[in-house]
């Protein structure tokens, strides 16, 4: 929905991803810790990227760079990252 410019206000956001307001706000607050670039559009009342890229493996990865070079670039490892209900996304681990 990001890519696509498709996600409504924060409100409209949360709803499509059946989240609360808080909720989707933490969850925007971690995607962009993880380098997500994303920004809001008052006027189109909208989340978007603000660089050329797309999600690949829960990751944003920059035009050029693979999703092992983000993973790495973030945690100093070479390892995959998970969603989590209790944090958004965490190292996956072999069960």
């Amino acid at each position: 929905m990001i890519k696509r410019k498709a996600t409504g206000d924060l409100e409209d956001f949360a709803r499509k991803n059946g989240l609360c307001k808080r909720a989707m706000t933490d969850v925007l607050t971690e995607m962009k810790e993880l380098g997500f670039p994303i920004k809001y559009d008052r006027m189109r009342k909208t989340y978007y990227y603000d660089e050329l890229g797309e999600m690949v493996k829960h990751l944003f990865a920059k035009e050029g760079q693979t999703p092992g070079e983000q993973v790495t670039a973030i945690t100093g490892k070479d390892d995959d990252l998970c969603f989590s209900e209790i944090t958004v996304f965490e190292l996956c681990r072999n069960v």
